[in-house]
């Protein structure tokens, strides 16, 4: 008789499951079959979850739960709101200045090599502008750039490639949710990501300088990796000094500050090179115009091949960029100089033993002297010299209005199948498999989510609670992180990405024949290597913790 009622247990285990999974599976699909708007995705999968816990009295919500839980979420959509808003308001107020126009002709006008510029873009321009604002805005900038250097179907390509900087996106509001949500110190949480995603910032360099097809190889490798490998590195150490909010733009001015470096280092070889090379071609005309006429005049031909020359006679190598020209377009420092300069203020205050001005509900909280949000506004409030235009207002009302509902909807289906325990029961089926099980599943779920919210942080209040229910004893920690990673790094294969740089690239993409398929099917290939990555990095974890 216990047998029988054990094998009837098993089948009733299993439709719990696949009523508790039922939610995300109405998501993902209203998403990836249906096309439908994430917000209208997030809306509908609430209802069904709230249809679920009306149902079946295993999924059960406490009025305490519902009162707490909506507390929390309340002030989780705060802290993205606090950031979103000023950030897009920024993005159009910098649009406005010529801000990102001036970026992106200096990138083009930069002595480099294409590969390098590539490298450069994807490694340092990209994730410094993305950390800035966040939204895809770095699109702006690293569209135009990647269509000068390359065809379309390569630049959106490799454009897709440098948006791989989400965890620290607009400065930082993912790492920092997620470390609310995981209930670990914001630093804990972005020294963790900075590891687990170590190896993919390397590779996706690579890949987008190897796109270009330049002729050699293996120095294009080896300097692409270098670049990735700066971006880490710079992650990690700021990280690691437990400045998280702008890491990503101090470790994409890092990165970028090393290229112009070596860039500068490297000039003065050039125009040795150069000059070397035009007084030889102009002796070797000497030489020729001297057995053929017996004069010692130099031809005005050999002039013609190797430069120019000035009134007085003087030979001129082709113009060069000054020194000045490695240097990015004041306007760009100002704007990013008033940003970062906004943190930095902020960070003493509250050392200084200012209060944070913080609310507290449901394990949430915001604080506003933490938040990123004031020093977003205070550099676009400086650079239009204290008067904000309604237009500007407008439309950052405009483009974060869907982001913002689809956040709302994502972050209340987060807290109602959390509260109502089918985040336990999804946790408790997965968490019977063996260990090196779990640490394969982690990075996947983590990557669905991003893939399916198109947002680092909604992905996090969807699929952080499972991965705390999943992890090890002593790893909720390394879990969370592979969360914020696995769902930053998937956010650049999303359809609405794909569809805002189709936007971006307009008629050149159009005329090219490059379409949605075309992108999201070389998305999940390079999706698929960076969920290797993360799965080798996930086995490590645990086999060491």
């Amino acid at each position: 008789m216990s047998q029988l009622l054990i094998g009837s247990e098993k089948p009733w285990e299993a439709m719990m499951w696949a009523l508790a999974v039922f939610p995300l599976i109405v998501v993902l699909a209203m998403i990836t079959g249906l096309r439908r708007p994430a917000h209208w995705a997030a809306a509908t999968g609430s209802v069904v979850a709230a249809l679920l816990i009306w149902w079946r009295p295993e999924f059960t919500l406490p009025g305490t739960a519902l009162g707490a839980g909506a507390g929390g979420a309340g002030l989780l959509v705060l802290n993205a709101a606090a950031v979103m808003l000023p950030g897009v308001y920024l993005s159009q107020v910098l649009t406005r200045h010529g801000v990102h126009r001036s970026l992106g002709e200096w990138v083009r006008a930069l002595p480099l090599s294409g590969p390098a510029k590539v490298a450069l873009v994807v490694a340092g321009i990209a994730p410094t502008v993305e950390a800035l604002t966040g939204f895809g805005v770095s699109l702006l900038v690293t569209v135009p750039v990647l269509l000068a250097l390359a065809p379309p179907a390569t630049a959106l390509r490799q454009a897709m490639l440098g948006m791989n900087i989400i965890p620290w996106g607009t400065l930082g509001l993912a790492t920092v949710i997620g470390a609310a949500l995981a209930e670990v110190p914001t630093a804990t949480l972005g020294v963790a990501t900075a590891v687990t995603s170590a190896l993919i910032f390397p590779l996706v360099t690579v890949w987008a300088a190897l796109l270009a097809r330049h002729e050699n190889h293996s120095r294009t490798v080896l300097l692409a990796a270098g670049a990735g490998g700066l971006l880490a590195l710079g992650l990690l150490i700021v990280n690691g000094l437990g400045i998280v909010p702008p890491a990503g733009v101090l470790a994409g001015l890092f990165g970028t500050t090393v290229a112009l470096v070596l860039c500068a280092a490297r000039r003065p070889r050039r125009i040795e090179a150069q000059l070397a090379t035009a007084l030889s071609e102009v002796g070797g005309a000497h030489e020729e115009n001297a057995m053929h006429d017996g004069s010692g005049a130099h031809p005005r031909s050999a002039f013609d091949r190797s430069g120019t020359h000035d009134p007085n006679g003087a030979l001129a190598l082709e113009p060069q960029s000054g020194p000045a020209r490695l240097l990015p377009p004041r306007t760009v420092l100002r704007a990013y100089g008033l940003v970062l300069g906004g943190i930095a203020i902020l960070r003493l205050a509250t050392t200084a033993g200012i209060g944070p001005l913080a609310l507290h509900a449901g394990g949430a909280s915001f604080a506003l002297l933490s938040s990123p949000g004031l020093p977003l506004l205070a550099a676009a409030l400086l650079l239009d010299r204290g008067r904000p235009r309604i237009p500007d207002l407008r439309a950052a009302l405009t483009r974060v209005t869907r982001p913002l509902l689809a956040l709302t909807g994502f972050v209340v289906l987060g807290r109602l199948m959390a509260d109502s325990g089918m985040i336990a029961r999804l946790g408790a089926a997965v968490a019977n498999a063996p260990e090196p099980v779990v640490a394969v599943a982690a990075p996947a779920l983590g990557m669905l989510s991003g893939f399916v919210t198109g947002s680092n942080v909604g992905g996090n209040v969807l699929m952080m609670s499972l991965q705390q229910q999943l992890a090890p004893t002593g790893l909720g920690t390394w879990f969370a992180a592979l969360q914020n990673s696995g769902a930053g790094h998937a956010v650049f294969t999303s359809l609405p990405m794909i569809m805002l740089i189709l936007a971006v690239a307009g008629e050149r993409a159009t005329a090219a024949g490059v379409t949605e398929n075309q992108l999201l099917r070389f998305g999940l290939r390079v999706a698929a290597a960076i969920y290797l990555l993360l799965a080798v990095t996930a086995v490590a974890v645990v086999a060491i913790g």
